[in-house]
């Protein structure tokens, strides 16, 4: 694949970018809404890579379904619980099979401690505007905002990152499992937890479920068996203030504040540096096994942008690409990469 699509927040836009002719198109603005970097949450982003559609979250009363099947010309759908509280962030199950109710469903951490579920139309190809009406109570939470989720394939658990005062927070597993009828909430819970994960921000989970990685402020990471349910504090090569860029079922990939390469092994907690030191300081985008980083921003908004694997190994270079409309947005490696175009 030469092609691929950036979605970005503050303001939300779409760039398409040609690794072949090494060209950048765009961007297109879908909205003006401008993050506060004095916020908490941010923004999030994922990815129905199946459907050409992205999800985002920015802490607020609804999720953006965004179709990018046409990059030039988005469209965006507003999500929304029947609540109407915030959502902070979104998950979807990766796999085949799923018990049929909880097939293909969208689902998104409230700021009150319930994960909502939007599953799909009846077209098949977007999600319900409105989620079900009785959502996942997770009761560890005791209505503190989920800041992270992680679905398994089959969509039967979730794991679920909780908010705390004092610096900690829980990393909180769930039975979704429908409860008998008529229920006052869907779903109930009562699996394992680890509450001394400290500042968590992101929760992976391996793609054969066997590893969570949760990653924090600083320089370590805590990794769990989901068979055994040990946790393990690791070190990293260097501070990573956002989540792996990559995880596969023996290593989780990061890529550093100061633009290195590194991963760790999920079983040993090893790390490995890849010798692979960029120079660039912007961090603008991740997926799709790549890492998208820029130069500093001159005076008309244009960056020098270089798209590297996962492991640093590989690059194109991309001479100019413009952020005159929110460079700030660069700035917490939250913006998405995916194939497309």
């Amino acid at each position: 694949m030469s092609k691929y699509i950036l979605c970005a927040s503050s303001p939300l836009r779409i760039w398409t970018i040609d690794t072949s002719a090494k060209t950048v198109g765009g961007p297109v603005t879908l909205d003006w809404k401008r993050w506060d970097p004095n916020h908490e949450f941010p923004f999030t982003f994922v990815a129905d890579a199946a459907r050409s559609l992205v999800y985002h979250t920015s802490a607020s009363k609804s999720v953006q379904e965004i179709d990018v099947s046409n990059p030039k010309s988005p469209t965006v759908k507003q999500l929304q619980t029947s609540k109407g509280v915030n959502l902070m962030c979104a998950a979807l199950a990766g796999g085949f099979g799923q018990p049929s109710h909880v097939d293909q469903r969208l689902y998104a951490g409230g700021s009150d401690g319930f994960i909502y579920t939007f599953p799909l139309d009846s077209s098949g190809k977007t999600r319900k505007a409105t989620s079900d009406p009785a959502p996942y109570e997770v009761l560890e939470a005791h209505n503190r905002p989920i800041i992270d989720l992680a679905i398994t394939s089959d969509g039967t658990h979730a794991f679920a990152l909780i908010q705390s005062n004092d610096g900690k927070a829980a990393a909180v597993t769930k039975d979704l499992k429908p409860m008998p009828h008529p229920p006052r909430v869907h779903y109930l819970a009562d699996r394992p937890q680890w509450d001394t994960i400290p500042n968590p921000r992101h929760i992976k989970l391996s793609p054969d479920e066997r590893h969570l990685i949760v990653t924090s402020d600083g320089y370590n990471c805590t990794i769990i068996d989901t068979t055994t349910n040990e946790s393990h504090l690791r070190s990293l090569a260097s501070d990573a203030w956002v989540g792996p860029v990559y995880v596969d079922n023996t290593s989780a990939y990061f890529c550093n504040a100061i633009r290195d390469f590194h991963n760790v092994e999920l079983a040993s907690g090893g790390v490995a540096k890849s010798g692979t030191s960029s120079g660039l300081v912007g961090l603008a985008g991740i997926g799709d096994g790549h890492v998208l980083l820029t130069t500093s921003e001159n005076s008309s908004g244009d960056l020098t942008c270089v798209l590297f694997t996962y492991d640093g190994k590989e690059r194109v270079d991309i001479a100019k690409m413009n952020f005159s409309a929110g460079g700030e947005c660069l700035l917490f490696g939250r913006n998405l990469m995916l194939e497309g175009g």
